[in-house]
């Protein structure tokens, strides 16, 4: 009997062959490695799923055994992939900054904003705070090379990101965002974190990591109603610090 069981990130597991469905271990392991850049957050995120499946232990061994060793694909690699469907699996896993470079960027708009930022030192002790200008772009990036447009007629041509800079590091990042915000930078930047419309009345302050925001409200209240972009005055007003 011919056994097939499915696994995270659209990927099939082959019992009788060891082997996953279509592109195999070391592909798989590839994909996987791009999308779980550190080992031990790939075994307790992704491995540890399925280490007490016995069905699935020779997959779990190869996985486990292999990581270290794996290269995660380049866009060069992906963009040659002839698989549609899984080049754009791919594609999913590979670094937004390496993407852009291949594809091409076009910037539409330039912006900046005087801001302070709270400020600690390694101990969590408070620091003077730190004020700069904080500059935002809004590029235009081509992604016809993305897809095949003979067999998606509908996909649009362009995707468009704000670029702004850790203030860390001095490295760029490049955040997606909606056509709508193209032209307007500071507007753009706050569309990245959107919440419900009754909590942002009652945000305190906004600590920005990355993509990830921490939120302090002035009061408790259980979220409702629709979820909404920050506008750039509301942005702007609430965040304290970013890293």
């Amino acid at each position: 009997m011919k056994i097939e069981i499915g696994i995270l990130h659209d990927l099939t597991y082959l019992v009788s062959s060891h082997s996953i469905k279509s592109i195999g271990n070391k592909n798989a392991l590839r994909l996987l490695k791009g999308i779980y850049t550190n080992k031990e957050r790939f075994i307790e995120r992704y491995l540890s799923v399925y280490e007490n499946i016995e069905l699935l232990k020779p997959i779990y061994n190869y996985f486990l055994e292999n990581y270290e060793k794996t290269v995660p694909f380049t866009y060069k690699e992906a963009f040659e992939i002839k698989d549609e469907n899984f080049r754009r699996i791919v594609f999913n896993t590979i670094d937004i900054n390496d993407l852009i470079e291949n594809l091409g960027a076009t910037r539409v708009k330039v912006d900046g904003k005087e801001v302070s930022r709270k400020c600690f030192d390694k101990l969590g002790n408070t620091l003077p705070n730190k004020s700069y200008h904080a500059v935002y772009e809004t590029y235009q990036i081509d992604c016809t090379k993305l897809v095949n447009k003979s067999e998606f007629r509908e996909v649009k041509s362009f995707a468009y990101t704000v670029k702004c800079w850790c203030t860390s590091t001095n490295k760029a990042h490049w955040i997606w965002i909606d056509e709508a915000y193209k032209d307007e930078p500071l507007e753009a930047i706050a569309s990245t974190f959107r919440f419900h419309k009754n909590v942002i009345p009652h945000i305190k302050e906004l600590k920005r990591q990355g993509d990830i925001m921490l939120v302090e409200l002035k009061k408790e209240i259980e979220p409702q109603g629709r979820i909404i972009p920050l506008t750039a005055e509301q942005y702007f007003s609430f965040l304290t610090i970013e890293t």
